[in-house]
């Protein structure tokens, strides 16, 4: 299962400059955006992170600043905290992958909401088959896109077989 997450996590991670093509260059949004990649220090990352939610609030952004913040609460082991911004990703952009894997592996591992945590788990492998039928983006080639689904859908299927089985227990 740590492979698994470590899988999560280079999702969301590889998804950072993509994130900064959504912003404006030169705007104070970007300013802030690179302020916070550049932050070393996880506490000042994550005061960052906030200060950019309230500042920025309708952000096409947030997802990617969300899977910051998830990311950092994970090295904290505060998995509460996780969740809360799993479903803060999931209000914003419903389709999103990572958050729906992150979620059913949180919720398995607490043994709470576990139909939940199945239902994301199988929601993140029909979407990763939805798009399979897309064009790679264009920072992809075609081999290195088929290539991240393949080891995507690998890793919400684990996710998928873990939490089915946490829920028959």
């Amino acid at each position: 299962m740590r492979t698994v997450m470590t899988s999560v996590l280079l999702l969301s991670l590889l998804l950072q400059p993509a994130a900064a093509s959504q912003i404006v260059a030169g705007s104070q949004e970007e300013k802030v955006f690179q302020e916070i990649t550049a932050e070393t220090n996880g506490d000042a990352k994550l005061q960052k992170l906030a200060g950019f939610e309230k500042q920025f609030p309708r952000s096409r952004v947030l997802p990617n600043i969300y899977l910051m913040t998830i990311d950092l609460y994970r090295e904290k082991n505060d998995t509460d905290r996780v969740i809360e911004y799993a479903e803060k990703v999931l209000k914003i952009d419903e389709r999103n992958i990572t958050a729906m894997m992150i979620l059913s592996r949180s919720y398995a591992i607490q043994r709470k909401h576990l139909d939940r945590a199945v239902e994301f788990a199988q929601k993140a492998v029909d979407e990763i088959g939805r798009i399979r039928s897309s064009p790679a983006p264009s920072s992809y080639t075609a081999s290195q896109w088929k290539e991240y689904l393949d080891s995507t859908e690998a890793s919400a299927r684990s996710i998928l077989a873990y939490t089915t089985m946490i829920r028959g227990q």
